[in-house]
């Protein structure tokens, strides 16, 4: 099944700089990139859908199947992000169940690639830029704030679904679907963008690995 690769669009990043005035931990719920010194956006990719989307308007791509992650978990010695890591998944839960979710599982197979996407995609200033290598089928993306910013940036997100443009995501929550009535998944028609919170609440996907970037900035959130 082909994985769905689109960036959110230039036009919502307006969103992002209203985070970075604030001091509060959480990250933007919206798209693009924040380069303020503490600031921390937010950034969303699609889950699973049946083709390709255009990636920044240069066509669609696949990427294989769903499956888990080849990679190995966070290797040995001691994890220095396993609270974080365990907070994350258990602040997705926690806001799955208002809704009467399923949790996800933590997908500790995968935790230490998405370290790696995180700091490569910080260190590169490119949102979502190693997305695919972990074998997800969605990301989040918190582009700032590190570990201790990750419950905050969760929150922000999951605030999407209270967006006008949003209303309709809920209904939607079975297969992907980038053309859901009223959920604009990359604020593309609003600019209320919903990605966030549609792969936040999701009953397609099953489980979340939570990756760090090691300079200390940016999170990954990736979803199968």
């Amino acid at each position: 099944m082909a994985r769905v690769v689109s960036k959110l669009l230039v036009a919502v990043a307006a969103l992002v700089v209203v985070a970075c005035t604030s001091d509060d931990e959480g990250g933007s719920g919206s798209g693009g990139s924040s380069e303020g010194a503490g600031s921390q956006g937010g950034s969303s990719q699609g889950g699973d859908g049946a083709g390709g989307s255009a990636q920044g308007g240069s066509g669609g791509s696949a990427q294989g199947g769903s499956g888990g992650s080849a990679q190995g978990g966070s290797g040995g010695g001691a994890d220095p992000h396993e609270a974080a890591r365990q907070a994350c998944i258990d602040k997705i839960n926690q806001l799955r169940a208002t809704k009467n979710l399923n949790p996800y599982t933590r997908w500790t197979a995968a935790e230490s690639c998405a370290d790696q996407q995180a700091t490569q995609d910080e260190n590169n200033n490119d949102p979502h830029g190693t997305f695919g290598q972990c074998n997800e089928s969605a990301q989040n993306e918190c582009l700032g704030g590190g570990p201790g910013g990750i419950e905050g940036c969760l929150d922000m997100m999951w605030a999407e679904k209270d967006q006008p443009g949003c209303a309709g995501c809920d209904a939607c929550a079975d297969a992907y679907n980038p053309n859901c009535p009223n959920c604009d998944f990359y604020g593309t028609e609003t600019g209320d963008v919903c990605g966030h919170y549609v792969n936040m609440s999701a009953n397609y996907l099953t489980m979340a690995a939570c990756g760090f970037s090691s300079a200390g900035g940016w999170a990954v959130i990736d979803f199968d």
